[in-house]
């Protein structure tokens, strides 16, 4: 089995916990790193471990309060390979948080991009 993989985030990196007993991947807070390949690198790595045996229902929780172009890229292709790698092994489920309309429409944009559909869920990230 893969351990888990937990990253504490901080006022430019988000937090992550990617459980394989629960096939559940949550990145949450704000990610605005010049160069966001740092910070999805060992995401991706993990990613690929549990793509060899993913259990029944992955879930994607996207809790991004805010993010910038170089976030939007390395999401789109973790994303894309999340759908490419379950195809026909796993369900996959992805939760989109947002509180503004920008996050929305880059939430829109991505499901677009991936082809596949979001659960959009309306969340006050300052409450």
């Amino acid at each position: 089995m893969i351990k888990d993989l937990i990253m504490v985030g901080n006022k430019t990196k988000p937090d992550v916990h990617f459980s394989y007993e629960k096939g559940e991947l949550t990145i949450e807070g704000r990610c605005i790193l010049e160069y966001a390949e740092i910070i999805f690198e060992p995401m991706t790595d993990w990613l690929e471990k549990y793509l060899e045996e993913p259990i029944k229902k992955t879930i994607i929780n996207l809790r991004l309060e805010y993010f910038n172009s170089s976030t939007a890229k390395a999401l789109v292709r973790f994303l894309l390979q999340a759908k490419e790698g379950l195809e026909k092994k796993s369900d996959l489920l992805v939760n989109y948080y947002y509180d503004d309309e920008n996050i929305y429409e880059y939430g829109q944009d991505f499901q677009e991009v991936i082809g596949i559909s979001f659960n959009f869920i309306e969340k006050d990230f300052h409450a």
